[in-house]
């Protein structure tokens, strides 16, 4: 972008507005761990190296839930996993002479022909 002046400005980098972090399955594992020796919240807190509130609260969850895994997240899954995306985009910039459908039919079967994923990467017919 180029302001009165003449100069360029750079964009910055969004930061995300909380410094939320889920969980790895190794810190599950250590809260647990750390709290069965223990017993003290406090000191798994200090241990670990997250709030108080958060090895409360996940502890009171794992009990709850008897599972260490999170409740999937609301919204749509997406339609095409990593694999398959990069699959395509690889297609697709290696023949950009086929169709949507003939692409559909041979690297991504079942996906709907009005996907915008394959819209986006393959020539309209």
């Amino acid at each position: 972008m180029v302001n009165r002046t003449g100069y360029t400005s750079k964009k910055k980098k969004r930061t995300p507005k909380t410094s939320r972090t889920e969980m790895t399955n190794v810190e599950k594992g250590m809260i647990i761990g750390v709290f069965y020796c223990l017993r003290n919240i406090a000191l798994v807190a200090q241990i670990i190296g997250r709030p108080w509130t958060t090895i409360k609260s996940f502890l009171a969850r794992a009990c709850e839930r008897q599972s260490l895994d999170n409740l999937p997240r609301p919204g749509r899954s997406p339609i095409l996993r990593q694999g398959q995306r990069s699959t395509i985009i690889r297609a697709a910039k290696d023949n950009r002479k086929m169709t949507r459908s003939d692409f559909r039919d041979h690297y991504a079967p079942g996906v709907s022909l009005s996907t915008g994923n394959i819209q986006l990467l393959v020539p309209r017919e």
